[in-house]
């Protein structure tokens, strides 16, 4: 991801991309969101190894983005990344199925649990690496087409590391199970329905589809966030191409040190200010990009990339792992991605092009609307939503 995401829309843009064609290449990230993860996660949940559906995922994600090099003309980039996003999303859920199925085990064993957002700082480190690499290759010239190389790399690193996760079939208190025949006749009582099934009942409780529905607005927002700022940057701030991986790293640097103190935050706020506050951030900064254009503006409000990334990637999974039962712990993260997270970025993504390109003030356009939309959110979480399940949330 600090490969790729904070150089594709300008590489999309400098094969000739309008932005409206961006926005609809971009999509296709939310589209996949609503195919692979729920599918690859039930899988997970019913009889496969995580990790070896993640070697898979890592192998399709190198060999995609080293075939988007090669590619031009707005119809094969909006396929092949497709492609690609087909193949690497379904790593954000499988992942966190992987890390809370190890961690049922763990306190089922009476061993020792590293909590969610110490395992999840180490993907904020790992964003932050590839853009030093990048900014000095590029600064002695390099293509901005070098970044999907460095993604297609450090795909097959994660590829041969999937060999060194922990096994989950059979995990006690976790999602995967064996892959024996179930039971023609159960035990009465006993829930029938498959993985998925469950997720939903789950998620339409109603201070659960009250937090989705809030989320989605985030999302919606964020959507439009990554897919517009790196061209903000460099259409209209003025910033040199170099400096996009940089500049993001600010922010995820700052990240670290809300993602340390994600377990505090929410043992003194509750979830409810905690997603209400980042939900207020994520506002601000739209706001601030939109109506007070400069190089300050864009690179200070990173300090508030860490309340986005809090709300909108480390929260939300360790609620529904809350909410969620042993037997659908992946399912869960799967549904979640597809319902929320992917059909808001596809909104999002397609909404922020067509603005850009129809508005007079193109990408400040954009997060005005943004800002609008994390406004709405922020009254959801502070005024309507309430968890209502008895026991304590443990990050």
């Amino acid at each position: 991801m600090g490969s790729v995401l904070p150089y594709l829309p300008v590489f999309l843009a400098d094969r000739g991309l309008s932005d409206a064609q961006v926005g609809y290449v971009l999509s296709l990230g939310g589209l996949a969101v609503l195919l692979t993860p729920v599918l690859t996660t039930l899988l997970a949940d019913l009889r496969f190894e995580n990790r070896a559906l993640l070697a898979w995922v890592f192998a399709a994600s190198a060999g995609s983005l080293a075939w988007l090099l090669a590619c031009k003309g707005f119809w094969m980039l909006l396929a092949v990344h497709g492609l690609f996003s087909l193949a690497f999303i379904p790593a954000l859920s499988l992942q966190d199925g992987l890390v809370f199925t190890e961690r049922g085990r763990r306190l089922k064993a009476g061993l020792r649990v590293t909590p969610y957002h110490m395992v999840r700082v180490y993907g904020t480190v790992g964003f932050i690496l590839p853009s030093v690499v990048l900014y000095l290759m590029m600064a002695g010239g390099a293509p901005i087409g070098t970044s999907l190389w460095c993604g297609a790399v450090v795909g097959v690193l994660a590829m041969v590391n999937t060999a060194l996760l922990p096994k989950t079939r059979g995990a006690v208190g976790g999602s995967s199970v064996t892959a024996e025949v179930p039971d023609p006749h159960p035990p009465a009582g006993l829930d029938r329905s498959t993985p998925t099934s469950q997720a939903l009942r789950c998620m339409l409780q109603r201070d659960v589809l009250l937090f989705c529905v809030a989320g989605w607005l985030l999302q919606l927002a964020a959507g439009a966030f990554y897919a517009f700022y790196p061209i903000y940057l460099v259409q209209d701030i003025g910033v040199d191409k170099q400096w996009l991986g940089p500049i993001s790293s600010v922010g995820v640097s700052l990240e670290i040190v809300y993602m340390l103190g994600f377990g505090w935050l929410l043992k003194r706020l509750g979830l409810r200010r905690l997603m209400a506050i980042g939900a207020a951030a994520i506002a601000v900064r739209m706001a601030l990009l939109a109506f007070v254009p400069s190089v300050g503006v864009a690179v200070g409000t990173q300090v508030l990339h860490g309340m986005m990334v809090l709300v909108i990637h480390v929260a939300p999974p360790v609620y529904l792992n809350h909410r969620a039962g042993p037997a659908f712990r992946n399912s869960i993260q799967g549904l979640y991605a597809m319902v929320v997270f992917g059909t808001g970025r596809i909104v999002g993504c397609i909404l922020a092009g067509h603005v850009a390109e129809g508005s007079a003030t193109g990408t400040l356009a954009v997060f005005g609307w943004s800002a609008a939309a994390a406004g709405v959110s922020v009254v959801l979480f502070a005024v309507v939503f309430r968890d209502r399940s008895q026991a304590p949330m443990d990050p």
